[in-house]
């Protein structure tokens, strides 16, 4: 059996009740961007644990060093182009 390629670059996204209500559409926005640029061998989206910054849902973290909340599609975009684009 093959090993799975790790990502380059991940996003995550956290996976508390709240962030849940609220992150569809930024987490819709942000696959699109991932396959419109051609890197779903090299981008991976991924759940995190609530990070217990509910009063800012959604939360996202890139590469887990970088985590920001109250994310708006537009934010999210503008994330995208900074980190992983």
């Amino acid at each position: 059996m093959r090993k799975a390629k790790k990502s380059e670059k991940v996003i995550y996204f956290c996976d508390g009740k709240k962030c849940c209500k609220y992150n569809k559409e930024i987490k819709d926005c942000l696959k699109d961007l991932v396959k419109d640029n051609g890197l779903k061998e090299k981008v991976a989206i991924e759940k995190m644990k609530c990070q217990g910054m509910c009063k800012q849902a959604p939360v996202l973290c890139i590469h887990k060093n970088e985590c920001v909340g109250k994310v708006s599609t537009k934010e999210a975009k503008k994330l995208f182009e900074k980190h992983i684009a």
